[in-house]
């Protein structure tokens, strides 16, 4: 310390660590800083300290400043390749959906039936109640038959009947006639039904195969 004219002057001293740290600060900050290149159709290679315009469409690497390599960025896909990822979703969801409709097929098979005989019984009995019906239709068309031979008969052999009467028997045996064809049209949605019932109890007996056993216990 120095006394001049009174007045008291001091050497400015700095701090020299805070600096330091500064300035190495920024040299690592430099030395990890990312270099990226990319090559053009002509095989040029374009080179910067930050991302690149031109390579927007190409592939890009990036390394550091050190040449250490760090990460590729791939180019974006094509409109050929956009086109077959969204074919490869579709197909995907498409099959994700067909997963969730079996599982849930199973779940129905597994909490109805405990066994292949189970489906059979359940198969016989539809069709016990589809044959019932078609034997009771069967009677029907048996009875009315059997009733419009007489009055068939019964107008051939009237003689002196006025032809009001005629025309009352005539239309009693067109009834007969209509009843007897309805009977056997729904006979034969019955039996269109039994055939129904079996390829849908086949299907099921064949879901039901398919399950495994583990998760059938």
């Amino acid at each position: 310390m120095a006394v001049t004219d009174g007045v008291i002057n001091k050497k400015m001293k700095f701090p020299v660590t805070p600096l330091l740290s500064i300035f190495c600060l920024l040299y690592a900050i430099d030395a990890h800083a990312d270099i990226y290149s990319c090559k053009d159709v002509a095989g040029q290679v374009t080179t910067s300290d930050r991302p690149i315009p031109e390579c927007a469409d190409r592939a890009v690497k990036v390394r550091r400043n050190n040449g250490q390599f760090q990460r590729d960025i791939p180019a974006p896909p094509t409109q050929d390749e956009r086109r077959l990822a969204k074919l490869a979703q579709e197909q995907k969801e498409k099959e994700e959906l067909l997963d969730a409709i079996k599982f849930k097929e199973e779940r129905y098979l597994l909490a109805h039936y405990s066994s292949e005989n189970d489906i059979e019984l359940m198969r016989g009995r539809s069709l016990d109640m589809l044959n019932e019906r078609i034997r009771l239709g069967k009677e029907q068309i048996l009875t009315i038959t059997q009733i419009l031979l007489k009055l068939q008969t019964e107008q051939r052999n009237s003689v002196k009947k006025s032809a009001i009467e005629d025309a009352a028997l005539q239309h009693r045996a067109n009834e007969m006639d209509l009843s007897i064809k309805k009977t056997m049209a729904i006979n034969d949605a019955y039996e269109a039904e039994k055939v129904r019932v079996n390829a849908r109890f086949d299907e099921r007996l064949q879901h039901y195969r398919e399950i495994p056993d583990s998760r059938k216990k």
